[in-house]
């Protein structure tokens, strides 16, 4: 598998040593970060909250750490039809971290907005998921503001959030939501050095924020 011929990823510049060890040292420290954190909310959610909060917080666990997996699988292996396989499910990941993230809100939710929120959340992300694989490549851009909308689509269920989640997790996902946008601006800003070390960096800051607020709210 390669990407079309004209395709800008195919014109950016090479990464040095340096910067991929920076990228690499991230990457390692963020799935650290999740492999101590996940347990200890996985285990004080079965404990305390039931199993349906407990499979939830799973589903966001997985999500958690296929985003990282595939991204670091990607981001280190060397140009070749590998790496440009690794790109799709790295890609489609996002999508995947995304609903998972909101599925570790939804049992805090009616059982109403709970099903209307996810069926949106999932439904956005299999699509999203459909084009990273079948058309590689093609809308690249495009899935820039196809993520960040996923993001926020949660605004349209504000009110029973608010109600459902404590302030504190509210002002987390919020920061960490904006977190994400702000760190896009490096994401496409391909000549500055350590460029996606720095990405990455506001990606893994952006998913602590988010695993707080669901931590706040689960104990």
């Amino acid at each position: 598998m390669t990407l079309p011929s004209d395709h800008y990823r195919l014109k950016k510049r090479e990464l040095s040593l340096h910067e991929l060890l920076a990228d690499g040292i991230v990457h390692a420290l963020a799935l650290l970060a999740g492999i101590i954190a996940f347990p200890i909310l996985l285990f004080h959610a079965l404990q305390t909250a039931g199993i349906g909060t407990f499979a939830a917080l799973a589903v966001y666990a997985a999500g958690f750490f296929l985003m990282w997996g595939f991204s670091l699988a990607y981001n280190m292996t060397p140009p070749s039809a590998l790496k440009w396989l690794l790109r799709r499910f790295d890609h489609s990941m996002i999508y995947v971290m995304i609903a998972g993230t909101y599925t570790a809100v939804i049992p805090h939710l009616d059982s109403s907005w709970a099903w209307g929120l996810g069926i949106v959340v999932w439904t956005g992300a299999a699509l999203g998921i459909v084009v990273k694989v079948v058309l590689p490549g093609r809308y690249d851009r495009l899935a820039i503001l196809a993520y960040i909308l996923l993001g926020w689509v949660g605004v349209i269920a504000i009110g029973p959030v608010s109600a459902a989640l404590p302030s504190v997790s509210l002002w987390l996902l919020a920061a960490g939501g904006l977190t994400y946008v702000a760190g896009v601006a490096f994401y496409v800003w391909e000549r500055l050095r350590f460029q996606n070390a720095i990405w990455h960096l506001f990606v893994a800051a952006a998913a602590g924020m988010h695993f707080a607020a669901v931590a706040v709210a689960v104990a």
